[in-house]
């Protein structure tokens, strides 16, 4: 027990002075509103299920996994607030989408038009600052329950096919709940933040 606690010693001092040296990635959830972005921000910080009651405005955490530390923002998915998306979005690194998959299809419908506003924002924006597009991870949430769809049906019906050739994606299934595939998301996500990073350096 005294040899545990003296090794999450050492990995808490290595985290921290990582932290001195590198900047965490910026991340921003966004969403439809009860999509389950606060529960999954809240399940990648303290690796449990915590009851979430609806954001109205944002939840902002720093978040380590797989060797990589985050600044998530979870901004919140009423419509009334969903044009402020645009100003926690700027100079992202990514972009996480969370998508309920059990909802019904005017849900989703709504789902697939906001995205693509949202992805036809960071082009333009990205073009005007000569920057790179914020990759987008689209977090298939909700899994668990029996109405979720499978992932390639939400491919096609979020319209990620569709998303103009500069935009990086992937897509992901996961329940944030139990955080069954969170670990396997957050991969991804590394994965298309690394890649981006290279493509601008060779793009200079």
């Amino acid at each position: 027990m005294r040899v545990n606690r003296v090794v999450d010693a050492a990995q808490s001092l290595m985290w921290d002075l990582v932290s001195l040296v590198s900047r965490p990635l910026h991340v921003v959830l966004v969403g439809l509103d009860s999509s389950g972005k606060s529960t999954v921000l809240f399940r990648l910080k303290y690796g449990q299920y915590v009851a979430a009651v609806p954001t109205v405005g944002f939840n902002c955490e720093k978040v380590r996994c797989g060797g990589v530390q985050w600044l998530l923002w979870d901004v919140g998915g009423a419509e009334r607030v969903r044009p402020l998306w645009r100003s926690y979005t700027r100079a992202t690194d990514a972009l996480v989408f969370v998508v309920d998959s059990s909802c019904c299809q005017d849900r989703l419908d709504e789902a697939r038009e906001e995205l693509g506003r949202l992805a036809k924002q960071q082009g333009v924006s990205c073009a005007a600052h000569g920057r790179p597009r914020p990759p987008i991870l689209v977090l298939a949430n909700k899994q668990d329950l029996p109405a979720a769809r499978p992932a390639h049906h939400l491919a096609k019906a979020l319209g990620l096919h569709d998303l103009s050739e500069q935009q990086s994606w992937a897509l992901a299934p996961a329940c944030a709940v139990t955080g069954e595939g969170l670990d396997e998301a957050m991969d991804a996500l590394q994965c298309l933040v690394s890649k981006n990073k290279k493509q601008a350096k060779t793009s200079k």
